[in-house]
């Protein structure tokens, strides 16, 4: 029975004090419509704010059942909180005090998730509602606590209905494509593609460097074949990519810069339109997925999921999982970057949660903010096995990013660091290339368990190289030299593929090319440039293809440290570059800034600038038509 009006005044006048019950109720309540408006909020302002998309911690659908478990566990500590100070203080108004902080709390969240204004302002905002609500709370507390009561069910349902959607959703819809996939030719052989993400080819031990960095890579090297001289078709990650899956230049494909998301997502029209091998094997039977450890420019979100079943970026971790939320990544900027002495960070080491403590420079970098938890190669192995032992009736192709040699560098802190780890920037490079190798053997070995290792294709590759100071350049996507274009090219297939190296330049476009020609595809035309058979029976000939092209387009997303040498080098900060790659010169041609050409083959640390030379000048005069003809012909 209904309470009367007058009972309703009486309580609101006089009220009594809050059991744990209720203030669970609303704290619940409060948790999770705050975290569906922050999750909701998230998705939107990331399509809103692409421009600043290399400064921000991303997320993707996800975030909407997440953002409102952790804001429920959050707020539900806070009742807590308050339950047990009002048994010490009798006359503590505790449900008013809860409603007056979640309140708080939550328009706090909602103003602060854009990172937009200043936490101060935030703040003194949040407590204006606040103290308004509260105001009117004193009115009308039994009917606030009604309201709270009926519909609390009705919250809890939209919960469990956003997270069965979106968890369920995603796994109902891989299946229900998988099942609609034609039938696979017998025998079909797997493919994996592993790109370890800034990776420069000399610093690989198959490649001649010194150090002992890959002996696992240098093992499937012998076994395969070794591109001497492969070429990214770019010095960063997202143009790299994208020729990475369709086999075409970025000029062809379009994605030379982060390009706003769509509210309704890519569709065929990303790319260009231009198909992706992963559809291309879809069409021939295979399950096809991403794994990447670099969640800003390998994703999804940016326009590189078509082709891919399933594609596991963010969310792979309880500990990435909340520094994607408000709350979780205020946590993560003022604990998780303490010092190793500190007791928070101990005490996170005794729980066992030492990979939280574990930075990525996504959404910060040198910008400050919160670094997100880092995705290791464990991690993505990880992913990988689960899915690739899920399904033993298809072949799959997988196509893995690997980000352990990208900056900060260095394995995990509690990886073995090798003998010659002195804590320099190339003894940290080189060691989380230790890491990196060491843990692409792992990965063959479960292929082995899994009785998958012997018919599957394995491709090794980078997207890029990184500078580590050549040309006073400390990283990447700021100019096209040799030590940021050169990268490892490894392609293994037992019994299939025979030991030997290619030593005439070829870019690394041509992979989804190889990757038909090796699975039986040999009329197809989608991905142009030469397969596996043709380099192999060539190169003895002298027979040429293609000159190898890189580009980079203007960009204004240069760190602190390059873009000091502005003047001093050409790097793209004022204009476009591209580069054209032959068996003996390499000409780079910035838009405002003129030519470079450097002979590759006896200075392949590119100090001596030949462009000026009587013979460079020849050789420009020679090459640029055809940088300029090959870079403005679109070929469909």
């Amino acid at each position: 029975m209904k309470d009367s009006p007058s009972a309703l005044e009486s309580r609101s006048q006089n009220p009594s004090p809050a059991s744990l019950g209720l203030l669970l109720l609303v704290s619940s309540w409060f948790g999770i419509f705050t975290g569906l408006i922050e999750g909701t909020g998230l998705l939107v302002f990331q399509r809103i704010n692409w421009r600043q998309w290399a400064r921000v911690l991303h997320v993707s659908k996800e975030i909407l059942w997440f953002s409102p478990l952790v804001d429920l566990l959050f707020f539900l500590a806070v009742a807590l909180f308050v339950w047990l100070i009002s048994r010490f203080f009798r006359r503590l108004p505790a449900l008013r005090v809860l409603v007056f902080l979640l309140t708080f709390l939550s328009v706090y969240d909602w103003l602060a998730l854009t990172n937009r204004l200043y936490w101060r302002a935030c703040v003194l905002l949040a407590l204006g509602v606040a103290t308004a609500f509260m105001r009117w709370m004193s009115r009308h507390e039994a009917e606030a606590a009604e309201f709270w009561n009926r519909s609390w069910n009705a919250m809890a349902v939209v919960f469990i209905l956003v997270f069965a959607v979106i968890q369920g959703g995603s796994w109902l819809h891989e299946r229900i494509a998988e099942a609609r996939l034609p039938a696979a030719k017998p025998s079909s052989p797997n493919v994996l593609v592993i790109v370890v993400d800034t990776l420069r080819a000399d610093h690989v031990s198959a490649y001649g460097y010194s150090r002992p960095t890959s002996p696992e890579i240098d093992r499937i090297a012998k076994q395969g074949v070794l591109f001497e001289n492969a070429i990214a078709p770019s010095s960063w990650s997202l143009p790299s990519h994208a020729s990475l899956i369709t086999g075409r230049y970025p000029f062809e494909h379009g994605l030379v810069n982060v390009q706003p998301m769509p509210w309704l997502g890519w569709g065929k029209g990303s790319l260009n339109g231009f198909p992706t091998v992963g559809e291309a094997l879809q069409e021939r039977g295979y399950r096809t997925a991403a794994f990447s450890a670099n969640r800003v420019y390998f994703t999804s979100n940016v326009g590189l999921g078509r082709g891919f079943l399933r594609f596991d970026d963010y969310f792979f971790s309880a500990g990435d999982s909340l520094t994607r939320t408000l709350f979780g990544r205020k946590l993560a900027r003022h604990y998780f970057n303490r010092s190793p002495k500190s007791k928070v960070t101990r005490a996170l080491r005794a729980l066992g949660l030492d990979s939280w403590l574990d930075k990525d420079s996504e959404g910060s970098g040198t910008y400050g903010g919160a670094f997100g938890v880092r995705k290791r190669a464990s991690d993505v192995n990880h992913e990988v096995t689960n899915w690739i032992e899920r399904d033993r009736n298809r072949p799959f192709f997988a196509f893995l990013n690997y980000l352990d040699v990208h900056y900060e560098y260095g394995g995990p802190r509690s990886y073995p660091k090798p003998v010659w780890d002195q804590g320099t920037p190339i003894d940290e490079y080189d060691a989380g290339l230790v890491y990196t190798d060491d843990y692409i053997g792992r990965l063959l070995k479960e292929l082995e368990r899994l009785g998958v290792a012997g018919n599957t294709i394995v491709i090794i590759t980078s997207d890029h190289g990184e500078s580590l100071g050549d040309h006073g350049l400390t990283y990447h996507g700021a100019a096209l030299y040799w030590d940021l274009i050169h990268v490892p090219l490894i392609i293994s297939y037992p019994g299939h593929v025979p030991g030997l190296k290619i030593a005439a330049p070829v870019s690394v476009n041509a992979i989804p090319a190889m990757i038909l020609d090796l699975v039986g595809a040999t009329k197809q035309s989608s991905f142009p440039g030469p397969v596996l058979g043709d380099l192999e029976r060539t190169s003895a000939t002298g027979k040429k293809w293609p000159n190898p092209l890189s580009e980079l387009a203007q960009t204004n997303i240069i760190v602190a440290q390059d873009r000091v040498v502005e003047g001093k080098v050409p790097i793209a900060t004022n204009g476009d570059m591209k580069t054209l790659i032959t068996d003996r010169w390499h000409l780079i041609v910035h838009s405002k800034l003129g030519a470079q050409l450097y002979d590759w083959t006896t200075d392949p640390a590119e100090l001596h600038d030949l462009a000026q030379t009587p013979e460079g000048r020849a050789v420009v005069s020679k090459l640029l038509p055809e940088l300029d003809a090959r870079t403005k012909t679109q070929t469909q």
